[in-house]
């Protein structure tokens, strides 16, 4: 079987992986509200109604009926049809806005759904003896995490969109000597020229997500349908990937391979679990199930509010001041409105929606301040920096707890290497290891990415640890690559709405991704 290597798909991966790009957001220009009774789909776009500034995320509920969705990131959304009439109600409803009802009879009629703000002083709401500190209600937000967000075992039924882009602003590979034969400079050159400039992707994944009470067990997943831009300019790459995967399958039970920068040095793990599976042996459109659970389980941890770097602002209430802007309600339950902006260690600037009563944080917009970055480093020729990032969230009350709605995490960065690689096949022995192949570079690359993970959470069903237990995922999952978005793959389904951009996105096949 043939074996994964990460050495050169470490260029591969800064340079064409999904997780280093993000497809850019399309303008918020007004679109004519439609509905095409035909294809069964209601599409329109909320709007402030002072600012007339999108409301990304804006929830959107049929009363009565087990349905709804989400406005996008540019205030944009789609409502499947199916089993609903002209009489249904939608309760359009963002917080800090007055919800607003409307028939689906209405909507045919209007070209944008109008909300207004909603935020008011907050002696109408309860009465204080003195008026409440926000940093103190801040602080509290972690001080009831537990109880306000307990691990449950549940069933999600669950909509995942993965959008990324990646430009290879500058790369150049120094070729120094190579004893693989099959690794030789015209490879190399080949590598260089085929690289591509620019990348696009995404991944919209609808399926069921089962929830372990304890957090070290494993989520479980059951994909519904999951479909994926074809990257079509790639082709190279991956024959370079067979070559590497040809290379290292050649290896012997006491041998091993290494990568190797300078004094820094690192063991490849080769274990067969994690190889790349024939194609004639799973099929081209199959991907492991276990990769994209785990990539799953990284991208839901944000909600867990556990990662100080992401909620530095809860963490570290320090580095920030708080404003107390107002109160509103959600769903019957009276809610703090406070704004912050960081001292000059902060980093991020936004506002939270803090429960009154239970000091759980139910809604969270926020970003990097002017002049802030995330994660900045340039050390040895590496150099790292997080300049962009832009997150959204909501819980929604149940019972007593609240539990995950939607989330979005956009983070954009720039990515520089300019390091002496060696990749090298080594001989265990007694004593010194032997050296028995070596192939050696210099990289030098320049990488500028974003990525865009939303969550949307469509249902929550509590279940038993029997439940949990009995259900076992497949090996693999079924995926339907596309070089377009296509609305028909989706109909009948409720996901969230693509940008404009993602839905004129075509891939063309050249060198530049084709989108221009």
């Amino acid at each position: 079987m043939k074996k994964n290597i990460p050495f050169f798909m470490l260029i591969f991966w800064l340079t064409c992986s999904p997780g280093f790009a993000q497809i850019l957001t399309d303008s918020t220009s007004a679109k004519t509200f439609s509905r095409n009774i035909n294809n069964g789909e209601l599409k329109g776009l909320v709007l402030d109604r002072d600012t007339k500034e999108p409301l990304a995320y804006t929830s959107i509920f049929v009363l009565e009926k087990h349905a709804g969705t989400i406005t996008n990131e540019t205030g944009h959304f789609s409502l499947d049809l199916s089993g609903l009439d002209e009489t249904d109600t939608l309760r359009f409803q963002y917080i800090g806005y007055e919800v607003r009802n409307l028939t689906i009879g209405q909507l045919d009629t209007m070209q944008v759904v109008y909300l207004k703000e909603d935020i008011f002083n907050l002696n109408e709401i309860v009465v204080f003896g003195s008026a409440p500190d926000p940093k103190s209600i801040v602080k509290k937000v972690l001080e009831n995490k537990e109880k306000n967000y307990p691990r449950k075992l549940w069933q999600w039924e669950t909509f995942i969109r993965e959008r990324y882009t990646n430009d290879l602003d500058d790369i150049k590979i120094d070729y120094k000597k190579s004893s693989i034969l099959d690794l030789n400079r015209d490879i190399i050159a080949m590598f260089e020229e085929k690289a591509p400039r620019h990348t696009t992707s995404y991944t919209d994944f609808l399926g069921n997500i089962y929830l372990p009470e304890n957090k070290d067990d494993t989520i479980k997943i059951d994909p519904v349908r999951t479909v994926e831009l074809k990257e079509e300019n790639i082709a190279e790459l991956e024959q370079l990937a067979e070559i590497f995967s040809k290379v290292l399958s050649e290896t012997g039970e006491d041998e091993y391979w290494k990568i190797k920068s300078g004094i820094f040095g690192q063991k490849l793990d080769l274990d067969e679990e994690d190889s790349i599976p024939p194609k004639d042996s799973v099929g081209e459109n199959k991907r492991r199930l276990k990769y994209f659970t785990a990539r799953t389980t990284y991208n839901l941890s944000y909600s867990l509010l556990e990662n100080k770097d992401d909620w530095e602002f809860l963490y570290n209430t320090g580095r920030y001041s708080y404003t107390l802007a107002g109160g509103t309600r959600v769903n019957g339950e009276d809610v703090y409105i406070i704004d912050f902006e960081p001292g000059s260690r902060g980093r991020y600037t936004g506002r939270l929606y803090i429960s009154v009563t239970s000091f759980a944080l139910i809604r969270a917009d926020y970003e990097y301040a002017p002049d802030k970055t995330g994660t900045d480093f340039h050390l040895l020729g590496v150099g790292y920096t997080e300049n962009e990032f832009n997150g959204s969230i909501y819980f929604e009350k149940k019972g007593d707890a609240y539990v995950l709605k939607y989330f979005s995490r956009k983070v954009g960065s720039t990515a520089g290497f300019d390091r002496k690689l060696a990749l090298l096949k080594i001989r265990k022995r007694f004593l010194f290891d032997k050296k028995l192949n070596e192939l050696k570079i210099r990289l030098d690359l320049a990488v500028t990415s974003e990525s865009l993970v939303e969550v949307l959470v469509l249902d929550q069903n509590a279940i038993s640890l029997e439940q949990f237990t009995d259900f076992k995922p497949e090996k693999y999952m079924d995926v339907i690559f596309v070089d377009q978005f296509d609305d028909e793959l989706w109909k009948g389904y409720s996901i969230i709405e693509p940008t404009k951009k993602m839905r004129d996105y075509k891939k063309h096949g050249d060198a530049d991704g084709g989108m221009k």
